[in-house]
């Protein structure tokens, strides 16, 4: 049965039961009181919950219902004053109410003192739809507790405005409109760091904008404060000597420079350039006031001359003001010695060894530069010198600036012997001092192999290693050698086999000693020397008797004894038909072949 016709029954019954205590009115009304509580509680429903307690007992019924009918619509909105005057603005939920509907459609009566008359389901209650006002973000926790917003009775009577649940921090300095900082997506003190700040009258720029709240607004308050200069809030440490207006020299970007602007200082008669323009003004004003006037007329004023009496002219005539270091020195034209090749771009320190290093204070650097040597031997001779002086102090003879390595230099004798892998070796890999020094010259006008390389074959096929090996080939791979040379010609399949496939490489004693290498003679040449035998010992070991390399399958094979065997009807068939692939006892032993020995009787074949 369903809840609906268990609450229609209830209804019916209790209106007849009310009938009958309308009825009875009369007669309660003489009764004694105490007999008329006993009456009551046999004919009512049940008891009235604690809001209507006052009209509770039979002879209060007509209070709220018409003789032998429901409850009264017009009776309960005689007392719920409040109800009636919202339905007829249609505000709350009762907006939506019309005056024949019932109140008891939502409110149930004689349930009980601590039954509620007020069926909210606050889980699926829409406040947004019902109120108008959203819950979202941080007020969404509070959508399951109603009382937190709500202290009264009426939900009606709550504001929406901030103030009336939020303490205002500011002391309505700001008005009402929290929202205009604030949002309920976030906490509320994080308006700090989301507030717009170009929506008040000074607007935060450059060094302005990191800067704490509360480092200018000090007492909490957020209007009212001065801003019409910046010494409102900064000191100024020139003593207003240049005016209150700051921003003739200083911008938001760095609250602490002490520099100028170029262009500003372009109203002065000296302009600051380059890098004079990052020079702290404090560094050139060293004493009186900012505007007395500086002398400027010559570099050493400011700038120690580190180069003493190598250079006495000024110092705009190598330096400019993008940068000190670095001096644009034309060594070509006032110099002897012109810079070209790898020695373009290398800092003067480099040859000019007089000169200190940079982390040595200004006033005692010295770097001089008279008296520099052009030979070679002064910057890379001594130790540097690879060929400790063999080939004297001048090295153009060999070396150009372009490169310092020896490309261009040809050697005498085979040219062939010098290209290939040989062309990009180092010269110090061949010309080691105790064996080849560079000033005798080759030994020979061309080398043996093995006085640079190791022989890898180990005396198996002499010193003689260009007749297999080449300069040109990949790591002097073997290219020259033809194995028809040798005593096992390749042919057929053998020719495409690699080396090691036969060539096995091991630790034993060679020709020169025990070592390791690739075995080259000598060498067993028989078949079962790289090929297994899948006969298992049933033929000899002659496989060249069967078998070519061209394919090694066998193709055609003929019994000479039985020509006239398989002349006839027993020519069709392949040899598998009689020679069966069988495990068992073989002469080489148990394994798995196929079987030669087979029996020429028919019945071998052809069981009865």
């Amino acid at each position: 049965m369903s809840r609906s016709l268990i609450d229609n029954g209830r209804r019916l019954v209790r209106g007849a039961i009310l009938g009958a205590c309308l009825a009875l009115a009369g007669l309660l009304a003489t009764a004694a009181t105490a007999e008329a509580r006993q009456l009551s509680s046999l004919v009512s429903p049940g008891p009235l919950t604690r809001a209507h307690k006052a009209v509770d007992g039979v002879s209060n019924c007509s209070q709220c219902h018409e003789t032998g009918r429901r409850v009264s619509v017009t009776k309960c909105l005689t007392c719920h004053k409040p109800i009636a005057e919202r339905i007829a603005r249609q505000a709350g939920v009762h907006r939506t109410a019309t005056a024949g509907a019932g109140c008891v459609t939502c409110h149930t009566e004689h349930a009980g003192d601590d039954a509620d008359l007020r069926r909210l389901n606050r889980q699926t209650f829409d406040h947004a739809k019902e109120t108008g006002f959203v819950l979202d973000g941080v007020h969404k926790a509070t959508a399951a507790k109603c009382e937190s917003c709500h202290k009264k009775r009426s939900f009606l009577e709550a504001s929406t405005v901030c103030a009336t649940c939020h303490n205002d921090v500011h002391k309505p300095t700001l008005g009402n409109r929290c929202e205009t900082c604030h949002s309920t997506t976030a906490p509320f003190k994080t308006a700090r760091t989301t507030f717009d700040h170009t929506k008040a009258k000074f607007v935060l720029t450059g060094a302005h904008v990191p800067v704490k709240c509360e480092s200018c607004h000090k007492t909490g308050a957020f209007r009212g404060l001065a801003f019409d200069s910046c010494s409102s809030c900064h000191k100024d440490p020139h003593e207003k000597r240049f005016g209150d207006t700051c921003t003739t020299c200083h911008n938001t970007e760095r609250w602490k420079t002490n520099t100028v602007s170029p262009v500003e200082h372009a109203r002065t008669v000296f302009p600051l350039l380059g890098a004079h323009a990052k020079v702290a003004c404090a560094s050139c004003h060293t004493k009186g006031p900012m505007t007395d006037p500086v002398a400027h007329d010559r570099c050493s004023t400011c700038h120690v001359n580190v180069h003493r009496d190598s250079l006495k002219e000024d110092c705009k005539t190598c330096h400019t003001e993008a940068t000190f270091r670095g001096a644009p020195f034309d060594h070509t034209a006032k110099t002897k010695f012109a810079l070209d090749g790898k020695h373009v771009g290398l800092e003067c320190a480099k040859c000019h060894t007089s000169i200190s290093p940079h982390e040595v204070p200004l006033a005692r650097k010295v770097v001089d530069y008279g008296g520099a040597s052009s030979e070679c031997v002064s910057c890379h001779g001594g130790p540097k010198d690879p060929h400790k002086g063999e080939f004297g102090r001048t090295c153009d003879s060999c070396h150009r600036t372009g490169t310092f390595d020896v490309k261009a230099f040809k050697h005498s004798g085979t040219a062939e012997f010098y290209l290939g892998s040989h062309e990009k070796v180092a010269c110090d890999k061949c010309h080691v001092p105790a064996r080849t020094p560079l000033g005798t010259g080759s030994p020979h006008p061309k080398p043996a192999c093995a006085t640079c390389h190791v022989d890898v074959h180990l005396a198996q096929v002499g010193t003689d290693c260009e007749a297999c090996h080449t300069v040109d080939g990949a790591k002097f791979k073997a290219t020259k050698f033809l194995h028809t040379r040798s005593t096992f010609a390749l042919t057929g399949k053998h020719q495409t086999t690699e080396c090691v496939k036969c060539h096995k490489t091991e630790t034993r004693v060679f020709a020169s000693g025990h070592g390791t290498a690739m075995v080259l003679k000598p060498m067993d040449f028989s078949c079962k020397a790289c090929h297994a035998d899948v006969h298992l010992g049933q033929v000899d070991q002659k496989c060249e008797t069967c078998h070519q390399t061209t394919v090694f399958k066998l193709l055609v094979y003929r019994h000479k004894e039985l020509d006239d065997f398989f002349a006839g009807f027993h020519g069709k068939y392949g040899c598998t038909a009689c020679h069966k692939t069988e495990t068992g006892a073989f002469p080489a032993g148990q394994g798995t072949a196929i079987r030669f020995q087979v029996g020429r009787a028919c019945v071998a074949c052809h069981p009865k």
